[in-house]
């Protein structure tokens, strides 16, 4: 096995990964990232939902 093969696997396990995440645990996802759902919108309607 040479280094493209693990390169290529290592890209494909790391894309499968983040579909993962994205779309089976977006909760995870958010957390790692650091984003908050607050779900603040602050003063008057900005459209945000």
């Amino acid at each position: 096995m040479d280094i493209q093969n693990i390169v290529v696997y290592l890209i494909l396990f790391l894309a499968v990964a983040y579909l993962l995440l994205k779309f089976v645990f977006p909760k995870t996802l958010n957390t790692l990232l650091g984003k908050s759902n607050a779900g603040d919108c602050g003063d008057g309607n900005c459209n945000c939902h």
